[in-house]
């Protein structure tokens, strides 16, 4: 109801009171607010590249969200991947090390579910090579790393507030900079009122469906490819939707309480799975408070491996991204040819749900399954 208000221009515009709050709560000095969050990427892509002055590739995390990619190709750059680590899902220094040395000057750093990385190890590398750092927190609401939140770590960073996001207003997302970095290489064009239309009926079926007692009904639907991973073809990038805007601006306290729901349902879910060579749970960083948009676990052979698995897909339970980026990333540069990390994360990553809506029948119904598998 506040997203059509603002929509149909019954409210002040919340766009402003929005950047405002991210500013303040995200220590930045610019903010621009876009709509999404692979619009906002793209945008600090080309912004990062700009600002280093040089036809540079950027480096991207073999193994993320293939909007990732998306963001690449719409920015136009070539795209030099590097390894992650399966133990905590943060990048692999040695890998990334070698991209930099090749010449790469930036890189974009995505933490998966809301897991911190170790962000002062990064910086260190980066400053030594003379490397942009964009930070995509595009899971990590409700994260911290040492007290800052995740959004906060970078030189550029972005936000995403699409449906399945931790703070969601329907769709939308944001770029912000601090430290001295400028946002003035890439012109918005005006959210126009098909994108305000789109985002109240958005927001209606996310409101209206996204309830475990109906839920079965859009998921039944194959043509909505709900708990599908695909790879969306850039758009160019316009400002946010005041509708969206608006219910951003009303779920930040939900969201909040949100994210302490995630948190306590991942803290039950690893006191009592099993751990061994067929089920391993990602380990947090230390000084790290993770954000668990979902619990990720390692298991062998994905979803595959998992008993009834139809019946683990209709409790939440969902395999990760099917590939790694080299199938997807634009010109693809840098020097490595060899993803070991990324590959098996495609292979083996399946996450668990963590939402505040899980009963505990159905936890107790995955922790089983779960047992199974080790078994």
């Amino acid at each position: 109801m506040r997203g059509l208000a603002a929509a149909l221009r019954m409210t002040s515009d919340p766009r402003p009171a929005l950047a405002e709050l991210l500013r303040r709560d995200y220590a930045a000095s610019v903010v621009r607010l876009t709509g999404s969050g692979t619009q906002a990427l793209q945008i600090a892509i080309v912004n990062a590249v700009h600002h280093v002055g040089a036809d540079s590739p950027v480096a991207l995390p073999a193994f993320s969200c293939f909007d990732v990619a998306s963001a690449a190709i719409g920015a136009n750059v070539a795209a030099a991947l590097y390894d992650l680590d399966p133990e905590s899902l943060g990048p692999d220094p040695e890998s990334l090390e070698r991209v930099f040395a090749a010449g790469v000057r930036v890189a974009v750093i995505a933490p998966l579910y809301g897991m911190p990385v170790e962000w002062d190890a990064l910086e260190a590398l980066a400053i030594r090579y003379g490397t942009i750092l964009i930070e995509d927190s595009a899971q990590g609401h409700g994260a911290t790393w040492r007290g800052t939140p995740l959004g906060a770590l970078g030189e550029i960073s972005t936000l995403s507030f699409g449906r399945g996001k931790g703070w969601t207003g329907g769709r939308g997302g944001a770029v912000l900079a601090r430290r001295g970095a400028s946002l003035d290489a890439t012109e918005l064009a005006a959210s126009a009122i098909g994108a305000e239309a789109s985002s109240i009926v958005g927001l209606l079926a996310q409101w209206t469906l996204g309830r475990p007692a109906v839920y079965g009904i859009p998921h039944s639907i194959p043509a909505l490819g709900l708990g599908e991973t695909t790879f969306h073809p850039p758009v160019p990038p316009m400002t946010m939707p005041r509708a969206a805007s608006a219910a951003i601006l009303h779920a930040i306290d939900p969201s909040r309480q949100e994210a302490e729901h995630r948190r306590e349902n991942a803290r039950w879910f690893l006191e009592r799975i099993p751990r061994g060579e067929r089920v391993r749970p990602i380990r947090p960083i230390r000084d790290a408070t993770p954000g668990y948009l979902r619990l990720p676990i390692r298991i062998s052979g994905g979803m595959s491996g998992v008993e009834q698995t139809v019946r683990a897909i209709t409790l939440g339970v969902a395999p990760s991204y099917p590939s790694s980026l080299a199938e997807l990333a634009p010109r693809l540069a840098g020097p490595e040819r060899d993803w070991p990390g990324a590959d098996e994360l495609a292979r083996d990553l399946v996450t668990l749900p963590t939402h505040s809506r899980l009963t505990r029948v159905e936890r107790d119904e995955i922790v089983r399954m779960l047992h199974q598998k080790s078994e």
